[in-house]
């Protein structure tokens, strides 16, 4: 479990560095969007797999990191905004 917030953290930030520093959304905002998504990916991909919930293996570590880059995409490509 604490893999999958570690990995939640680093690419949320690696996310908002890359995104160009401060803009919107910004990092107060960037960086909870990344752990959530990488818990969700990990949790549920050891849950589907029926491991236990906090199981690390390479496989959970993968889908954490996947689905925290998705969110964190979705977040920057302003999904949800209006014009």
């Amino acid at each position: 479990m604490i893999a999958f917030l570690l990995a939640g953290l680093i690419l949320g930030v690696l996310a908002r560095t890359l995104a160009g520093g401060i803009r919107d959304p910004q990092v107060m905002l960037t960086v909870p969007v990344g752990v959530a998504g990488a818990v969700v990916g990990g949790v549920g991909a050891n849950v589907l797999r029926g491991e236990d919930w906090n199981h690390l293996d390479v496989w959970g570590f993968v889908a954490a990191c996947v689905v925290a880059l998705i969110v964190l995409g979705l977040l920057e490509g302003g999904v949800g905004r209006k014009p």
